[in-house]
């Protein structure tokens, strides 16, 4: 990862390209098409630890994430975004987030992962699953 300074990255020109532009063009499949690209990033900008998940979250101006509960197969998240200029945000906004989660599981357990993400007053609730029957490898 790069050195560890303040993220000044704009909120407003962060939501113009995420909340207008990829929603206009990708209409009614945003929600999935996000997902996946957050899958893809994560394919991109593998992490070596769960240690390094927050860390990324903050650098790449996604906001506070935190690992609230891992049980069996199932990874809980809370993740605080940054201050939105929106007063709402369209339904699958945090897919992407939740995408990147669910492929950076996956390379760390060795198992096919999904995800999903729920949004509550001032927070993002973000739950990944893993599959301990369907090896990554197995897929490939």
């Amino acid at each position: 990862m790069m050195e560890s300074t303040p993220n000044t990255t704009s909120t407003f020109g962060i939501e113009l390209i995420r909340d207008y532009v990829l929603n206009d063009l990708l209409g009614n499949d945003y929600r999935q098409v996000i997902y996946w690209a957050g899958k893809r990033l994560a394919r991109q900008f593998p992490v070596l630890s769960e240690d390094e998940l927050a860390p990324f979250f903050q650098e790449a101006g996604w906001g506070s994430l935190s690992l609230i509960k891992k049980k069996g197969t199932t990874f809980s998240f809370v993740l605080l975004p940054p201050e939105s200029t929106r007063t709402e945000r369209p339904a699958g906004y945090f897919q992407l987030e939740a995408g990147f989660l669910a492929e950076q599981v996956a390379k760390l357990t060795g198992f096919v992962a999904e995800g999903y993400a729920e949004l509550t007053k001032e927070r993002v609730q973000i739950t990944i699953q893993f599959d301990a029957k369907d090896p990554v490898n197995a897929t490939t």
